[in-house]
């Protein structure tokens, strides 16, 4: 268990240069999507459905496409699956994916009078929304500050704290509590940019030496200062 006495204190304060270095690099680099620029719980949580497993860019080819043809809870509760499925046809996986929309467009209709739940318990029990996609609706369209834990989350923790001990999920949980802002809006930027740092600097082959976070983390000073 890596979580000890000293390597959590460690972990405590390097949380909090993870924090400090991401919410500065957000503001010169982050991306720019559609989907960026709305809180609207609707949008948010089916756009956050259709990026499950999906690259960004093939969503956002489909992305006004689709809130053009079903810009509501009720319009998309109401679609045949086969209109939601030709036009996420680009996507991969669109029958599958056109049922989960409609099933969860039916259940809001059903259960919360078309409203998008701002409780992570109630998101949870919508069909085909887990724990990332519950935690992104309470961040980025109800401004309920929480962490985010994916691939990409857990690849920079563990690169920048732990590497090269494998860490637990809950270990990761840990971490991100701390880092993650306080403020609606800063945890805002910091999720959006730890997905982007992931994309775009701590990538399968991270790209050391543009990283400002290399001076204090694990994976740099085992694997290129050794």
């Amino acid at each position: 268990m890596y979580m000890n006495t000293s390597n959590w204190k460690l972990a405590q304060e390097k949380s909090k240069i993870l924090r400090s270095e991401i919410l500065k690099w957000v503001y010169k680099h982050m991306r720019d999507f559609p989907w960026r620029r709305t809180n609207d719980p609707y949008v948010v949580l089916v756009t956050e459905k259709l990026l499950q497993q999906t690259d960004y860019g093939h969503v956002k080819k489909v992305w006004y496409k689709f809130f053009e043809k079903f810009p509501t809870v009720n319009a998309l509760a109401q679609a045949k699956e086969e209109e939601i499925a030709e036009i996420l046809r680009p996507l991969g996986l669109w029958r599958q994916r056109a049922k989960q929309l409609n099933a969860i467009a039916g259940t809001l209709v059903a259960k919360f009078g078309g409203q998008i739940p701002c409780s992570y318990k109630e998101l949870l029990s919508l069909p085909g929304v887990g724990d990332y996609i519950a935690r992104a609706t309470l961040v980025f369209a109800c401004e309920i500050p929480t962490y985010l834990i994916d691939v990409n989350t857990k690849k920079i923790v563990q690169r920048f704290i732990f590497y090269p001990t494998q860490v637990t999920e809950k270990e990761v949980a840990k971490v991100l509590e701390i880092a993650t802002p306080k403020s609606p809006r800063e945890c805002k930027l910091f999720n959006w940019g730890m997905i982007d740092f992931s994309a775009l600097v701590c990538t399968k082959k991270p790209k050391c030496d543009i990283c400002p976070l290399r001076e204090n983390c694990a994976y740099y000073s085992y694997t290129i200062i050794g």
